[in-house]
């Protein structure tokens, strides 16, 4: 059998966020932006980017995440979705940081930079328990996208077995905002339930609707100097506090927070691309 194509990722997950990370960390010879690198790797002739993420080598919700070279950090970070090249956030971060540090190829003790198409993110060093966190910056324009409903304001109770109660909620709102829905366990617990860009519901936490949450929070004159404590439908944990509000009133503002978690390695996998299957670049189980 020959096979055209082998690739070697690592999957990890923050939370319930998958990722699958693969590394090319070559310095390329031409002046390239991360946004350029992006495009033109996920528009490339049997570009593995998409069938990593097809059944069976993978699932709908898989984001693929490429760790390259840099000029402005220590790595350059692209994430993809099914839909194609999307925005970096935390969770990926740590993510790849971890997937760096099981290959050897970070240490422990050492904190890392990665420049993203949105800016740079810096990951800390991990702590006793193996955590690290992230600075996450989001556009407050970004974050007006989302309405935030309490769920019991909603009558539903954020549990999986209600998923599709849920999904029906959220796909039901009123267009041009997403619904977040949001239930209080106690003062800096909630567990938030939104959807994806593709219309399906979010199991894990998700960077935006925690930011949303947040910029909510903040504005009710929540203590911004305590960590609150994010859920995913699935169970998945995440702790972020705010760091700095400065320029909120501004045209620019944004919403700068660390979050904290940990990365777990789930696999090592090769998978290859054989030339000779009618199907060979996977399909999606709906």
């Amino acid at each position: 059998m020959k096979f055209s194509r082998m690739a070697k990722p690592l999957d990890v997950h923050v939370a319930g966020w998958p990722l699958r990370v693969l590394f090319d960390i070559t310095e390329d010879s031409k002046l390239e932006t991360i946004s350029e690198k992006a495009l033109r790797l996920w528009h490339a002739k049997r570009s593995p980017l998409r069938w990593l993420q097809h059944e069976p080598r993978g699932h709908a919700a898989m984001r693929i995440g490429v760790v390259t070279s840099s000029r402005k950090g220590d790595y350059g970070l692209m994430i993809f979705d099914s839909e194609g090249p999307c925005c970096v956030d935390g969770m990926d971060a740590l993510g790849a940081s971890s997937a760096l540090t099981e290959t050897g190829l970070l240490a422990n003790a050492d904190g890392i930079v990665f420049e993203t198409e949105n800016g740079s993110i810096a990951v800390g060093p991990a702590d006793g328990e193996n955590r690290r966190s992230a600075i996450c910056r989001l556009a407050l324009l970004e974050l007006d996208s989302y309405r935030v409903v309490r769920a019991l304001d909603a009558g539903l109770s954020l549990h999986p077995h209600n998923a599709h109660e849920i999904e029906g909620y959220i796909g039901n709102c009123e267009a041009g905002r997403t619904a977040l829905l949001a239930e209080e366990r106690n003062g800096i617990e909630l567990v938030l339930a939104a959807i994806g860009r593709d219309g399906t519901l979010l199991r894990a936490p998700h960077m935006a609707a925690v930011g949303a949450m947040l910029a909510k929070l903040r504005g009710e004159g929540a203590n911004s100097c305590v960590p609150y404590r994010f859920i995913g439908l699935a169970g998945g944990l995440v702790e972020c506090m705010l760091l700095s509000t400065d320029g909120m009133e501004e045209d620019d503002r944004e919403l700068v927070w660390a979050l904290t978690a940990r990365a777990r390695l789930v696999a090592s996998c090769e998978f290859i691309l054989d030339p000779l299957d009618e199907l060979g670049e996977g399909f999606l189980l709906r």
